[in-house]
């Protein structure tokens, strides 16, 4: 890799973080992109793909921890999503001061018809990829993930 600083005359460290990041930035524009041709926002995609595969209601906090969203901006996205007929939010069944959200039968129905698109799009990208690859970059993924994420985040819904 080239170095950042190219005054330092030193070669610069590589940047996992920032290459993953920029490398998700991509993949998740190319599915965006997808998306945005049938009237579909990728907010909208992750809420209902983080809902639909959480088996069960989640709080506000949950679905802000598990999307990677900002709970301001969530919780418009989510009464948007509830205008639309998507989402339904209630009080949550264990604490009642909690907000809960979980899909409409419109809601699970919008998640299967644009799922396939991001298994397309996922399947693209990891074309690149021999089954050997997939599988250790997968294990890759779940031990970075236990590295980093804080406890209550460690288990993946995606």
């Amino acid at each position: 890799m080239p170095a950042l600083d190219s005054m330092g005359g030193e070669e610069e460290p590589d940047l996992v973080p920032f290459r993953l990041n920029r490398l998700m930035a991509a993949w998740n524009a190319r599915l965006e992109a997808l998306l945005a041709e049938r009237g579909a926002g990728f907010a909208q995609w992750r809420v209902l793909m983080v809902a639909a595969r959480a088996g069960s209601p989640l709080t506000i906090v949950e679905l802000a921890a598990h999307t990677l969203v900002p709970h301001s901006t969530l919780s418009r996205q989510i009464a948007a999503m509830e205008r639309d007929g998507l989402l339904r939010r209630g009080r949550h069944a264990a604490d009642g001061r909690a907000v809960s959200v979980e899909l409409t039968a419109r809601g699970r129905a919008r998640y299967r018809e644009w799922l396939p698109l991001a298994l397309e799009e996922a399947e693209a990208g990891l074309a690149a990829l021999d089954p050997a690859e997939r599988a250790l970059l997968l294990r890759l993924i779940d031990r970075l993930e236990g590295a980093v994420a804080p406890p209550q985040t460690s288990a993946s819904i995606a």
